[in-house]
């Protein structure tokens, strides 16, 4: 529960467009390219906005079980 929580807390720090995209890849299991061509970025966009996520949350984890 506490996890889950840490993981709801940095996804909610996340900028709606970075956590749409991230959830879409990780939740929804589309590929980058599917998502670039949904919301006509490129995959670079993609690929960025899910490296920004993935940090976000590896960030917060960490902090959170150091306390």
């Amino acid at each position: 529960r506490e996890r889950l929580a840490r993981v709801s807390a940095s996804l909610a720090q996340l900028t709606p467009r970075t956590r749409e995209i991230f959830l879409m890849h990780r939740i929804e299991g589309l590929k980058y390219r599917e998502i670039a061509c949904r919301l006509e970025i490129t995959v670079s966009a993609v690929e960025k906005h899910v490296a920004k996520a993935t940090q976000c949350l590896a960030e917060g984890t960490e902090e959170a079980e150091e306390t």
